[in-house]
């Protein structure tokens, strides 16, 4: 089977962008609020208490019983004023302004020296951060509120918007185009905007028009291949009637020029007619014994090879039976046989295997390399253009579309000079019987 390719769900990009967009919003505010923070730390604080401490100084220096500063949230001391309950943890201070563990705080302190004496001044921003916490986190809340609730109201109608497309989407994913026709593609129902129903219109029309010219084209085929198929039955006919009779040399190589012409039109014949049948492939009534088929088909498509003198090793391990489309089957099994008697030396030995539920046909012949194994499946492509085996290059890429109509696995596994083994597995295979069963 094909790869399958692997789609992003739109919705769940949706909630990616939705989500960063958030993100993005949320780490920029906070980061904008602890760079204020900052700010008002380190600039407007420290203003703040240097005029504190200018104020101060030109009050003592006029009056020198002039009160140090005693406040709430800021106290002044100076650095001789031991009894007094000075700190000591100050004269650790390494900077004119920092933080200093106080009494299990982290107050903000402010140091300057003025007429020979130190100045502490020692703010406690408790009260301020309080107030921060009510003037700036609420605001903030209340900002990111009025972001996220838009944001999401914009995912909301985003979501509604491409919900059409989704649905066809999901429309298109549940049909199986290689087995069912386009014509089944309708999108009844869906709603949305005038443009997002346009392009449905759009699609349904163009899906029309496709399915309109692959069944134009799939009848021409099954028309033109019915017509010539009279033609060239009575060519057949009369090649084999010449070859009964005394021909001279001369008209016996004419006829033998001719019958390989013949039947290499006929397998083309035979490719348009399998690729011009409807996708559907009819399942056989009863239960076919796969050992019996397999066994007929080896008998009628060895005829066409007896001058190779080819001998056939049965492995036949199971016994086989399933209702599969009769019809693929015989295709599938004639075109691999063909290709290994074809492609095998004269006097080669083609074995025929069932093991488990897989048939395989491994012969001994020319092998192919892993860039040839690769291409075999392709339309018109011929392993080797110069041989013997005439052929157009449909049969093996023919029996890829009707394996993949079928969901049967098919393995080629090659080696140059060695041969080929190519191996079908099927599903809904039942095993009547065993060689290792007693």
């Amino acid at each position: 089977m094909g790869k399958k390719i692997k789609n992003k769900d739109i919705n769940s990009r949706l909630i990616k962008v939705l989500m960063f967009q958030l993100l993005f919003i949320s780490l920029a505010t906070i980061a904008g609020v602890f760079g204020a923070a900052k700010v008002v730390e380190n600039v407007l604080i420290r203003e703040a208490l240097e005029g504190e401490a200018k104020f101060f100084w030109e009050a003592y220096s006029k009056d020198t019983e002039f009160p140090l500063p005693k406040t709430m949230n800021l106290t002044g001391y100076f650095a001789d004023q031991k009894a007094a309950g000075f700190p000591v943890e100050l004269n650790n201070m390494t900077e004119n302004f920092q933080r200093v563990a106080l009494n299990e705080k982290l107050p903000i302190v402010y140091k300057t020296e003025k007429m020979g004496r130190t100045l502490y001044l020692v703010f406690e921003e408790a009260q301020v951060g309080r107030l921060a916490l009510f003037f700036g986190i609420a605001p903030l809340v209340f900002v990111l509120l009025l972001i996220y609730v838009p944001a999401f109201f914009s995912f909301i109608l985003s979501k509604r918007a491409i919900s059409p497309l989704v649905q066809m989407v999901k429309k298109i994913e549940s049909i199986d185009i290689s087995k069912a026709s386009l014509s089944e593609l309708h999108f009844e129902g869906l709603t949305g905007d005038a443009e997002v129903l346009s392009l449905v219109k759009s699609f349904e029309d163009f899906s029309a028009k496709i399915a309109s010219m692959i069944e134009r084209e799939r009848n021409f085929s099954r028309y033109a291949s019915h017509e010539l198929r009279t033609p060239l039955t009575v060519l057949k006919v009369s090649l084999a009637s010449l070859k009964k009779r005394s021909l001279d040399e001369k008209g016996l190589k004419i006829v033998n020029r001719m019958e390989p012409v013949i039947d290499e039109m006929s397998e083309l014949l035979e490719a348009l007619l399998v690729l011009s049948r409807e996708q559907n492939l009819v399942v056989s009534e009863y239960p076919m014994l796969i050992n019996d088929t397999l066994k007929q088909l080896v008998s009628q498509n060895i005829l066409a090879f007896e001058s190779k003198d080819l001998k056939i090793e049965w492995q036949l391990n199971q016994l086989l039976e399933s209702r599969i489309p009769e019809q693929a089957f015989n295709i599938v099994i004639s075109n691999l046989l063909r290709n290994a008697f074809a492609y095998s030396h004269t006097g080669g030995v083609i074995t025929v295997a069932i093991k488990d539920k897989s048939i395989s046909i491994k012969d001994n012949g020319v092998g192919m390399n892993a860039e040839q194994l690769e291409k075999i499946t392709q339309p018109f492509y011929r392993v080797d253009e110069f041989s013997e085996h005439r052929g157009v290059g449909l049969g093996l890429s023919i029996v890829d579309w009707l394996c993949k109509q079928c969901d049967w696995l098919l393995d080629f596994k090659s080696e140059p000079g060695v041969g080929t083994e190519v191996i079908l597995t099927m599903n809904n295979i039942k095993i009547l019987a065993s060689k290792n069963e007693k």
